[in-house]
């Protein structure tokens, strides 16, 4: 009966935690209240109330990732905020610069992680094993992607533990760099607190809704708190742990033989946008982890509202030349056709009421009757995320064609081009049949292979060859990661893992200077001074 009645508030609890303006974010939730732990119950309502917090920082990371990247400009509709952020002259008072919001999640993180242990000390047999590992463990995984996004947007972090700092007293936290923040999430993903890591996995709709047939359940809750395997491949990525990440990868991609996370067939061309706006648990072969919104409880987030120029959408954003024109550059499968297909025009972006817009999201929610709900939900992990960290690692391994067959063609082709040669990690016997499911991540939308230009794998006679092909398909993945996961909030952050692994910040400031055209050059030189990379907005 108790967790019919939990279902009730947690539900209740998500419905409140929206509102107009996401960054007039505070901490009045039971989350703060010194005991707001009292009742098994509340354990399960406290830790959706963290998870609530995702939705007020969800479409602001998309936002500020890709207005940084060359994939977004403000419209002439844009607020000055953004057009200050799009300039780089993002100051205190900026609502979109503003990482309260980020902030608020992790005192609430803290302050839930050290009353859920307290709770359970006192009351040892209160609460199952295996709900109170889950509750912990899901709430550290909050909390590591929170401060993770935090480090990528911002460059630096006020890092705390500390279970009774509040929001207000975020200013007096000495900062702490991106590259000192991933150990220390490291850690909290693999050692955790309290004997009970990142890594614990649960199945939330049994948990929540006990007794009741799947088909029944209400899936999306097992879709919510960011996966642990993803999560810690990426930051293993960034550690440079290149092993873990292939091992991990592939572990996760075969699933034990299911046919998700295999980028096949199943989702094949056209089919492949329409993961962003159907129904989530009917496109659970490619998503991992979203951010749920629901227009009849008052969840919404501003993606279709910034994006769209059909009313009442605002159109603050647009989609920029530069990047369009990448997926016109494309070779089709045909090795002849210009144009990406089914991520290029009409799918990603299209021209709309005579103005280009960012279509990736509102493409199924255009009618009338759809278009003013906003309640899209928010991507954090699907298959391509867990594929790209494969392939990264695989190219750092110095394994070239088993990184561009996952990129390119599939697990399927390199199986026949190489029937008795299959190399690690696509060498395990007990994996093989399973794996041919994947068909790369361009066969899947009718795009032709692509490789590093002007260097051959034909001709790597030296260690420096090789060196000097690794980081050529390093910009490739970089340029492929911009067409697959546009407004993902994924690509800007994979342009600087690879620009500070070669420590070549023209690798960023190349590509992002050019959507700025008159203004290139300026842009450029800005660029190349890393800490410009990053959002700046003072704690104090």
């Amino acid at each position: 009966m108790k967790r019919y009645i939990v279902h009730f508030l947690l539900l209740g609890s998500i419905g409140l935690a929206s509102c107009s303006k996401y960054f007039d974010v505070n901490t009045r939730d039971m989350l703060l209240d010194d005991d707001y732990v009292k009742e098994t119950n509340e354990l399960y309502s406290g830790y959706i109330g963290v998870a609530s917090k995702m939705q007020a920082i969800a479409d602001q990371t998309i936002f500020l990732s890709d207005l940084r990247s060359d994939l977004l400009e403000p419209t002439q509709n844009a607020p000055q905020e953004l057009w200050d952020i799009y300039n780089f002259k993002e100051a205190k008072g900026n609502e979109f610069a503003n990482p309260s919001g980020y902030y608020d999640l992790i005192v609430n993180a803290n302050n839930y992680i050290s009353k859920v242990v307290a709770y359970k000390k006192a009351n040892p047999k209160a609460i199952e094993e295996s709900d109170y590992r889950a509750l912990l463990s899901g709430t550290i995984r909050f909390k590591v992607w929170t401060y993770f996004t935090l480090g990528k947007l911002y460059g630096k972090v006020a890092y705390f533990d500390n279970p009774n700092l509040k929001l207000s007293d975020i200013n007096t936290i000495p900062t702490v760099t991106l590259d000192e923040l991933i150990p220390k999430l490291l850690q909290l993903m693999e050692v955790g607190v309290e004997g009970v890591n990142g890594l614990y996995e649960a199945n939330w709709a049994n948990i929540l809704f006990p007794g009741i047939p799947t088909n029944q359940q209400d899936l999306v809750w097992n879709m919510i708190c960011p996966s642990p395997l993803p999560l810690l491949m990426e930051l293993q990525l960034w550690a440079k742990q290149y092993d873990k990440v292939v091992t991990n990868g592939m572990n996760f991609i075969y699933d034990n033989g299911s046919a998700r996370y295999k980028i096949s067939s199943d989702d094949y061309n056209a089919e492949w946008v329409q993961v962003f706006t159907r129904d989530p648990i009917t496109r659970t072969r490619v998503l991992i982890n979203i951010v749920p919104y629901d227009y009849e409880r008052n969840q919404t987030n501003r993606l279709i509202k910034f994006f769209s120029n059909t009313a009442p959408s605002v159109y603050y954003l647009r989609p920029t030349e530069v990047a369009m024109d990448r997926y016109k550059r494309q070779v089709r499968a045909d090795g002849l056709t210009l144009g990406d297909l089914y991520r290029g025009e009409n799918y990603t972006y299209v021209l709309q009421n005579g103005d280009w817009v960012f279509r990736k999201y509102s493409r199924d929610r255009e009618a009338v009757s759809e278009i003013y709900k906003n309640n899209v939900h928010v991507t954090l992990y699907r298959d391509a995320d867990v594929h790209f960290f494969v392939i990264e690692a695989l190219n750092n391994l110095g394994k070239f064609k088993e990184a561009e067959a996952l990129l390119n063609d599939g697990i399927s082709t390199y199986q026949d081009l190489n029937p008795n040669n299959l190399q690690y990690p696509f060498s395990e016997a007990v994996q093989a049949a399973s794996l041919r499911r994947n068909w790369g991540i361009r066969r899947r939308v009718a795009m032709s292979n692509v490789f590093p230009k002007d260097i051959s794998k034909a001709d790597l006679k030296t260690q420096q060859d090789s060196t000097n092909y690794k980081k050529a398909l390093d910009k490739v993945i970089v340029e492929e990661t911009l067409l697959e996961s546009a407004g993902e909030a994924k690509a800007y952050f994979a342009m600087m893992r690879i620009a500070k692994r070669w420590s070549d910040n023209s690798i960023v400031a190349d590509i992002v200077s050019k959507k700025y055209g008159a203004r290139e050059q300026e842009i450029k030189n800005r660029l190349m001074n890393a800490d410009n990379w990053y959002i700046a907005y003072p704690l104090d």
